[in-house]
């Protein structure tokens, strides 16, 4: 009889300790992922689609009272520019939810797999239960031969009834963790679906508006009324451009020239007997000399050389003072040698440009990009990229529109390569 007594209290511990282990992993909390991230994505989307609202508004308006061209084409390139902007934000969602539902799936496989193995543990335990059928608790209880021994088997009968329960208990919870978890995941997964749609139709929508922005300007002669006007409304946005970046230019030299006197100076402080009329040049760097430029873009087709030339476009110079690069939308642009970026700014005519300041009185200018990824005042290294190759201000079509300046005056860009590398090809 003892024997039996001790052989159900060690079996009561045993039960004991599984019931608390089982609760242990019934209560350690699945990792809650938070959605903040996505929430504020949407939120600087939201405002995007705004502007994007109150930009329509301001097309709708110029072509409701025949306003240039040339000024329809820039409010066209800031509503491509915006809605570029809102595919980036669109495709940073998609990244964090495919993120999310990583997590999600190792959560809801971590719940499966408890879930299993609380369902073994209850099937074995009615097992157990099937197979001593003909032992239950008041054969159990009966068979004490004390009134202290009955109470003790009161005790013990309680525990186990108590993780029986506790088994179904546990069952149920790890069944309801894998339920709602199925129901997060779906809802995820459903959430960036309609994610995934939008920013296909959000693409779409891009393409037939650059596709109506360069045909806006394709035949600028049939399309204005008034013609000289739109001519002379180009050439002052590109003059504009011009002098924007000689001034930039000017106050680079002039700041160059102040550090190389301030550095001379403390030359002459910190050396005494250097005479003062002796020629000293002091330079930050090495100049640009012919051979010392990378080419700015992956692709070496050229549509249009420095010079005289059939204006591709309506509108456009006659002599062109750069050369025209075709390349895919989207092609990284790099800056062709060290240099400080003096001017990123958008211009009707230019679109999104950048000039960038390089020793030696060279600068170069790289026009109708997309966007430009740097900023004035900015330093930068020969082969950053510093935007992408697109079709703002006016032209027709992706390219890079590649100007150097050399002592204040407009180069052939292609004396500082070996031409034979390149494809002249006006339909590229």
């Amino acid at each position: 009889m003892k024997k039996r007594k001790l052989f159900v209290s060690l079996v009561c511990v045993l039960l004991a300790l599984l019931m608390a282990f089982s609760l242990i992993l019934s209560v350690i909390p699945a990792r809650a992922i938070s959605q903040t991230d996505i929430e504020l994505l949407q939120e600087k989307r939201a405002r995007l689609e705004q502007q994007l609202s109150d930009q329509a508004a301001v097309i709708e308006t110029l072509s409701a009272n025949q306003s240039l061209i040339v000024d329809r084409k820039a409010a066209l390139d800031q509503q491509i520019a915006l809605n570029r902007e809102s595919i980036a934000l669109m495709e940073e969602e998609l990244s964090l939810y495919d993120a999310l539902i990583a997590e999600k799936e190792r959560e809801l496989s971590a719940a499966q797999t408890a879930e299993a193995e609380q369902t073994e543990r209850f099937r074995s335990r009615v097992r157990a239960m099937e197979e001593n059928g003909n032992y239950s608790y008041l054969t159990f209880l009966f068979e004490s031969d004390s009134f202290t021994e009955l109470l003790s088997r009161l005790g013990d009968i309680s525990d186990i009834m108590h993780y029986d329960r506790q088994l179904e208990e546990d069952l149920r919870s790890a069944s309801a963790q894998v339920a709602a978890l199925k129901g997060e995941y779906e809802q995820i997964w459903v959430s960036q679906n309609a994610v995934k749609r939008e920013l296909d139709e959000k693409k779409l929508q891009l393409n037939a508006q650059v596709d109506a922005a360069c045909s806006l300007i394709a035949n600028l002669d049939a399309l204005s009324s008034d013609a000289q006007a739109e001519y002379a409304a180009i050439e002052a946005a590109e003059a504009e451009a011009r002098a924007q970046e000689l001034r930039a230019l000017a106050q680079y030299a002039a700041e160059q020239e102040a550090a190389r006197q301030a550095a001379w100076a403390a030359y002459l402080a910190a050396n005494p007997t250097v005479s003062t009329g002796a020629v000293t040049t002091v330079s930050s760097g090495g100049t640009v000399a012919n051979g010392d430029f990378i080419w700015p873009v992956d692709s070496t087709y050229i549509t249009s050389n420095f010079g005289y030339r059939a204006a591709p476009t309506a509108g456009a110079s006659t002599f062109h003072q750069a050369v025209d690069i075709s390349a895919p939308a989207g092609s990284p642009i790099y800056a062709v040698a060290d240099g400080q970026v003096v001017v990123a700014s958008v211009n009707s005519g230019l679109g999104n440009y950048v000039s960038i300041a390089h020793d030696g009185d060279t600068s170069t200018r790289y026009s109708h990009m997309t966007n430009y990824v740097v900023q004035p005042g900015e330093y930068v290294t020969q082969g950053q990229v510093i935007g992408y190759v697109g079709a703002t201000g006016i032209a027709t079509g992706n390219h890079l529109d590649f100007a150097v300046t050399q002592n204040g005056q407009q180069v052939d860009p292609l004396q500082f390569y070996d031409s034979s590398a390149l494809t002249f090809d006006p339909t590229a």
